[in-house]
């Protein structure tokens, strides 16, 4: 099974039934995870999005490749505006977000900026957008990487974009990983579980700083049934295009 497949089942379900979650730009695996709990285990869950829909309809969206294109708003109950959402965020009425992370620390703070120096960077990164606001006063950050690599976890970020994990708040951290699972905790990164067809030898050697082990699961796989909403929801395996070949 392709690691894309496994990640949007763990991201889906860390949607529980009624909240609220919101995805941002090159979210294609978020923006499915998102569907999928709503078609299975969290209908009542509210989607927004970077397309401005509100609650689009599951059984009209197709994946397209620009997570901002117009048609994953089709059979919606409204247009937000995405500034709309950073004040419903700021009300506390936004549960969860979707962010991805060039670089992830132990403490699950992120890099969106640039790899280098901020002034002469070796290379520029497309911005936080709204992580330096968003990241801080949601409930749930769901981070998630297709490059699980030493490039990725790194022991210092060149850039701090987003915040991660912050001591006394109750703000739940996952990074999920095309090889494993883990949550952040004033520790550092906490192993949850391995995803099947790696080893933890395969985690650990790609990873700049050593995660804390208690003990760990096998990640679980989409079912049969969910696998056949993933593949209806994005026939073109739109999921797939930002994996190295």
């Amino acid at each position: 099974m392709h690691p894309a497949d496994v990640m949007i089942k763990v991201m889906a379900s860390q949607i529980k039934d009624g909240e609220v979650f919101l995805h941002g730009l090159a979210s294609p695996m978020p923006a499915l995870a998102m569907f999928l709990a709503k078609l299975t285990h969290a209908p009542n869950m509210v989607y927004l999005a970077v397309a401005e829909g509100i609650d689009p309809d599951p059984e009209k969206f197709k994946l397209y490749p620009s997570s901002a294109d117009p048609r994953h708003a089709a059979g919606c109950i409204g247009i937000g505006e995405l500034a709309e959402a950073f004040d419903l965020a700021a009300k506390g009425k936004v549960d969860g977000m979707f962010l991805g992370g060039a670089q992830i620390d132990k403490h699950a703070n992120i890099n969106l900026t640039c790899i280098g120096s901020y002034d002469k960077p070796k290379v520029k990164l497309p911005g936080g957008a709204a992580a330096a606001y968003l990241s801080p006063i949601v409930k749930k950050l769901i981070l998630w990487t297709t490059n699980h690599s030493k490039r990725t976890f790194v022991e210092k970020l060149d850039f701090k974009t987003g915040i991660g994990y912050e001591k006394g708040k109750d703000k739940k951290v996952v990074v999920v990983s095309n090889m494993a699972v883990f949550e952040a905790e004033e520790r550092g990164l906490r192993l949850i579980s391995v995803h099947p067809g790696f080893s933890i030898d395969d985690v650990l050697s790609e990873m700049s700083f050593e995660p804390i082990i208690d003990g760990y699961a096998t990640t679980q796989p989409p079912s049969d049934e969910e696998m056949k909403i993933i593949q209806r929801l994005d026939p073109e395996n739109v999921r797939y295009l930002e994996f190295r070949k």
